[in-house]
C-alpha cells in the first residue's frame, strides 16, 4: 500500500473544510483559529469565536487582534505571530496568563505555526490555544496545584499567605514555592497580584466605585500601596487607567497583563 497515495486521495476527496467543521467545533476546552499574512482572521472552531463574545464564525472573520483585545495584548499576540511568519518556524506549547472576561486569570498553552500556500510560501499563522484550568490532567502539570488556584481566585480580596497555600499541596513552604514558580514561571504571590490587579482594572472600568474601594475589593487593602503596584504593572496609574480605557468596547474582554516574564523575578 501506498501511504502517501492513501493520503493524497482521502484529502482530495475531502469536501471544504470538512474536518475543521466536523471536529474542531467540538474539542472542548480548545481554542483554533487561523489569521491571514495580515493578522487578519479567516477561520475558527467554534469555542474561539464565542469566547470572543460574538454569535457566528462570520462576524470574526476580517477582524484583526486589535478589533478583539486591548492593545497591549493584541500588540504582544501580533509579536508573536509575525515572528512566525518571518521564521517559519512554530512556536511550541507556549504557556501565558491570559485574563478573563470575569475579571480573573487564567493559565493558557498555545502553539502557532506557519501556514503555507499551494507555492510552498507562508501565507499565514494557525494556532491553537489550551485552557489548562479545564484540560485534562494528562495535558499539564496544573492538576496538583489547582487547590491552590481556586482558592486565590475564590479568595483574592482577603489575605492569602504562602504557607497556607503549601498546606493545601502537603509541601513545605519553600519546596511549594519552588514547585509553583517551576510550573508556572511565576511566583505564588506574583500570581496573587496579577488576579488583584485584572479584578482592579475590571472594576475601574465597569463602575464609578472610588479608587480607595476598588484597593479594598481587589484585595491591597491600601491606596497608596495598590497604586503603586498598579503603576508599576500598567506604566499608569489607576486614574489615568480608567480614564483611558473605561470606553472599551465591550467585546473587547481582556485586560492587558503583559507576559509572565514581565513578573519574573519578583518575591
Amino acid at each position: 500500500m501506498n501511504e502517501a497515495a492513501l493520503k493524497t486521495d482521502f484529502l482530495e476527496a475531502l469536501r471544504d473544510h470538512e474536518i475543521g467543521d466536523s471536529v474542531l467545533d467540538y474539542v472542548p476546552d480548545i481554542y483554533f483559529f487561523v489569521k491571514n499574512d495580515n493578522g487578519r482572521f479567516v477561520m475558527s472552531n467554534r469555542n474561539f469565536w464565542e469566547k470572543m463574545g460574538l454569535s457566528s464564525e462570520d462576524q470574526l472573520i476580517g477582524l484583526t487582534d486589535r478589533d478583539l483585545f486591548w492593545r497591549n495584548q493584541a500588540e504582544l499576540y501580533q509579536r508573536d505571530d509575525q515572528a512566525v511568519l518571518k521564521s517559519g518556524q512554530p512556536q511550541i506549547d507556549k504557556k501565558e496568563l491570559i485574563p478573563t472576561a470575569d475579571g480573573l486569570v487564567d493559565w493558557y498553552q498555545t502553539t502557532k505555526v506557519p501556514v503555507h500556500g499551494k507555492d510552498g510560501g507562508i501565507i499565514g499563522v494557525a494556532g491553537v490555544s489550551k485552557d489548562l484550568r479545564r484540560a485534562n490532567s494528562a495535558l499539564q502539570p496544573y492538576r496538583a496545584m489547582e487547590p491552590v488556584i481556586q482558592h486565590i481566585l475564590q479568595n483574592y480580596s482577603n489575605p492569602i499567605q504562602t504557607g497556607s497555600l503549601a498546606v493545601m499541596t502537603g509541601m513545605s513552604s519553600p519546596s511549594f514555592a519552588r514547585r509553583f514558580k517551576r510550573e508556572f514561571q511565576v511566583t505564588p504571590n506574583r500570581y496573587l497580584t496579577m488576579v488583584r490587579l485584572n479584578v482592579a482594572c475590571r472594576l475601574l472600568t465597569s463602575t464609578q466605585k472610588s479608587i480607595s474601594d476598588i484597593a479594598i475589593e481587589a484585595g491591597f487593602y491600601d491606596h497608596s500601596f495598590f497604586t503603586k503596584q498598579f503603576a508599576k504593572y500598567k506604566n499608569m496609574t489607576p486614574k489615568e487607567f480608567r480614564r483611558k480605557f473605561q470606553d472599551m468596547p465591550e467585546q473587547a474582554r481582556f485586560f492587558p497583563l503583559g507576559r509572565i516574564s514581565e513578573f519574573e523575578g519578583d518575591v
